[in-house]
């Protein structure tokens, strides 16, 4: 599996494929606005960084990071893998080169979000040191210091 930095041309569609798609699993009966979506995109910050993975030339995963958290942590603004390779270690090596980022910037933690209903999510998170912030309705948000993992790991 490559990882490769994200290029709207190429990669738009596929991204925004797996993104419907995890809106319907995540929030069904709820509309995704997929324009802006891609506006999002198209946008990218200069804190900000998107990798897409492939293997054998097809997109199986992507994250979006967003390195502007105060200069003290990244935050993980999306991470999805194709639902055909779910269960095969991709999400877990894509979250491990975030945290890999994070120690290598210097920054103390990663955060992210996560849809409480998403328990293969929420497991691969808890699996990593991840651990509980605050919950909101069906959102969650999770925490790990990254020093924490330096030393365990």
């Amino acid at each position: 599996m490559e990882k490769r930095p994200f290029d709207y041309a190429r990669d738009i569609e596929c991204v925004v494929a797996m993104q419907q798609r995890s809106f319907e699993i995540n929030f069904p009966g709820e509309v995704f606005y997929e324009p802006a979506f891609r506006d999002s995109l198209k946008r990218l910050g200069k804190d900000e960084i998107v990798w897409v993975y492939e293997d054998e030339g097809r997109v199986v995963g992507w994250i979006w990071l967003d390195l502007g958290q105060g200069r003290r942590r990244i935050h993980v603004r999306h991470l999805q893998v194709i639902e055909e390779r779910w269960g095969q270690g991709i999400g877990r090596r894509i979250l491990e080169e975030a945290i890999a980022l994070c120690r290598e910037l210097e920054r103390a933690e990663i955060t992210l979000n996560v849809t409480k209903s998403n328990a293969r999510a929420m497991a691969l998170y808890r699996s990593l040191g991840f651990q509980k912030v605050s919950d909101w309705g069906e959102r969650q948000f999770m925490i790990l210091a990254v020093r924490e993992a330096i030393r365990k790991g």
